[in-house]
């Protein structure tokens, strides 16, 4: 994998019932600042978007937030961006991410954020994208999706190497490791 100069995160517009999930929100805005990796993300300042966000600017790092004209009624659009990209609809947002983005990390989130990892990992199956991503399954948020990954697979609905279209990952020195070495795998046609 070469260098990773912008990374998207997929997150809630909630912070969520647990500290855990804000502190590690922040933590990742800092490594990115440090890093010089520049954040792409929805653009809004509400929940674990705002956190990771902010803590990014704080730490001197470069954000670009990505909305769509008619959220910006119903979210708070972050002031200190770097870079504000206003879009038309949700689907143009998830390209814009796409094509700003090398790699891609998925904080705890509801319905939005389950919706941009399903596109994510189709698009990677199908070769629109080679890029990596990561679940950061934060105090075993993940688990159940992660589970359902496997039973999936089990199951036979897909291949079992699909699963390495993504890493599933609790620390974010892991997720980075994960990046440095990362393979995209091929899709495989069905039979």
């Amino acid at each position: 994998m070469t260098k990773i100069n912008s990374l998207c995160v997929f997150c809630g517009s909630l912070p969520g019932n647990h500290p855990e999930y804000s502190v590690q929100a922040a933590l990742l805005g800092g490594y990115l600042a440090d890093h010089h990796i520049r954040l792409i993300y929805g653009g809004s300042s509400d929940g674990l978007m705002g956190t990771v966000a902010n803590a990014t600017i704080d730490a001197g790092g470069q954000v670009t937030g990505i909305m769509p004209r008619f959220l910006k009624r119903i979210s708070t659009e972050s002031n200190n961006l770097t870079d504000l990209v206003e879009v038309s609809t949700m689907d143009e947002r998830k390209e814009k991410m796409l094509a700003m983005s090398d790699a891609f990390i998925v904080l705890p989130g509801g319905f939005g954020t389950f919706e941009e990892l399903g596109t994510m990992l189709s698009w990677s199956k199908i070769d629109i994208h080679t890029k990596p991503i990561a679940l950061f399954n934060i105090d075993h948020f993940y688990d159940s999706l992660w589970q359902w990954f496997v039973d999936a697979a089990e199951s036979e609905f897909l291949p079992l190497s699909d699963l390495k279209l993504m890493v599933n990952a609790s620390y974010i020195d892991q997720i980075f490791d994960y990046f440095a070495t990362f393979k995209h795998v091929t899709a495989m046609p069905h039979a």
